[in-house]
């Protein structure tokens, strides 16, 4: 399976990052050229630079900026915006673009994306579609999304695919700002219709959002602005959930050079505790990201190390983020056992404590990675799963008689059914913070 794309978009107005809802009530919020090196620096696959002007205004697009972005970024880069002619395309080549966006003037002129894709390929000539569904059908809109054309959407992105174009944004003006999830139905029928790579654009609003997008469809690529502008999300942290949820991407998470170590803060995902603290260099935050468990570098080994490793105690990522500063990481993690080399919970005295189901998983799970002779705990990982689930089974039935009998008998038969419970979490490899998250669902 081709890994798929997570690709921040920056619409510029004036020269600085504008966003809006259905592409109305535009305000600017950032500086680009500084947001496009902290996407570049944080694990886009892409960057898109939309002018959103240019049309509107009739001009061309702003080449000095484009080519300042290229400059400082490392990843592949499509503009779009007052693209008229193939000289357009030729000056932002040039300017460092990888691929060039067309929409109003590829509605208005269809021979320039045929005349484009024949002098420079395909690949670099993406067609952008606003689409908006009215009276139940999908139209065409341009300039802006202010022009509503009458153009059955479908039939003009099958036509922009037989010119040459060698992919397709769509993006849906209904969920655009919205935050309520793509447009699934549209989607699906853009990819039905064509068969080149197509990008998913407006809605997103959530992490959960993008592993729909790539559940329920076979689109090769998901487009967000204002959640990752705001920060709300993180580029690592949706690449991890879809890691998580089986699906393939492009695992790149670093700024610093190969021998550069950083600090990272491990916090718990679970219990806001601060973990320990450790360094990392590019390889280890490139593993981390690839295997979604964490990875350091150790200082006294000048080598790469995989928490967990011979303890068992290992810590799924769940985020990864820069200080404001950039030169110190964050990583959210589900702990799956305690931190410290001493079989405490945390590295630091200062940390949340425990309470007891968590000391007791720790123990458990302490025992599991280190034997001690004569120990129960170890005696049931001797026995398996058999000999567990057999011990659930007559401490539920125990519990049933305490609770015929007295208060004390019920509470100490329940505390022997947590412990043998918890065991077999232990032996099936599932940490006490998944069964934390099944009950936070169920909160009402």
């Amino acid at each position: 399976m081709l890994a798929k794309r997570i690709i921040p978009c920056l619409d510029i107005k004036d020269g600085k990052v504008v966003k809006g809802q259905q592409f109305e009530n535009v305000k600017e919020i950032a500086n680009p050229l500084e947001m496009a090196k902290y996407y570049s620096d944080t694990g886009a696959d892409e960057l898109i630079f939309y002018d959103i002007m240019a049309s509107t205004e009739n001009r061309g697009p702003f080449l000095t900026l484009v080519s300042e972005i290229a400059k400082s970024i490392n990843i592949p880069f499509t503009v779009g915006g007052g693209v008229k002619t193939v000289d357009d395309f030729d000056s932002l080549l040039k300017a460092g673009a990888d691929k060039v966006s067309i929409n109003t003037q590829a509605y208005l002129n269809p021979e320039l994306i045929r005349t484009a894709s024949l002098k420079y390929g395909a690949q670099c000539v993406v067609l952008s579609v606003d689409v908006k569904k009215v009276d139940n059908q999908y139209l065409i809109f341009t300039h802006g999304g202010r022009t509503n054309t009458g153009t059955d959407a479908l039939e003009w992105i099958k036509r922009g695919v037989e010119l040459g174009a060698g992919e397709i944004c769509v993006n849906s003006i209904d969920a655009d700002g919205s935050k309520n999830g793509f447009d699934i139905e549209l989607l699906k029928a853009v990819d039905d219709a064509v068969n080149v790579p197509i990008i998913a654009s407006g809605g997103a609003g959530s992490i959960s959002h993008f592993t729909e997008l790539f559940e329920k469809t076979s689109i090769s690529a998901g487009l967000a602005a204002s959640i990752f502008h705001s920060k709300a999300v993180s580029l690592p942290a949706v690449k991890l959930n879809l890691l998580h949820a089986g699906i393939s991407v492009r695992p790149y998470f670093a700024k610093s050079e190969a021998t550069d170590l950083i600090p990272c803060i491990v916090q718990s995902a679970v219990t806001g505790s601060v973990l320990m603290l450790a360094y990392a260099n590019s390889q280890s935050l490139q593993w981390s990201m690839k295997t979604g468990y964490a990875h350091f570098y150790s200082r006294s080994r000048k080598s790469l190390w995989f928490k967990g490793e011979t303890s068992g105690n290992k810590q799924k990522l769940i985020d990864v983020r820069y200080d404001c500063d950039e030169d110190t990481i964050l990583m959210l993690v589900e702990e799956e056992g305690p931190a410290c080399h001493t079989g405490s919970y945390s590295c630091f005295n200062t940390s949340k404590p425990l309470d007891v189901f968590d000391k007791l998983m720790s123990v458990i799970e302490d025992r599991k990675a280190n034997p001690v002779p004569g120990s129960y705990t170890n005696y049931l990982f001797e026995k398996g799963i058999d000999k567990i689930l057999k011990k659930v089974g007559e401490e539920s039935a125990e519990v049933i008689i305490g609770a015929k009998n007295t208060e004390d008998e019920l509470v100490y038969e329940m505390a022997d059914l947590f412990y043998h419970s918890f065991v077999l979490l232990s032996n099936q490899n599932i940490p006490l913070s998944t069964l934390k998250t099944e009950l936070k669902k169920r909160f009402k």
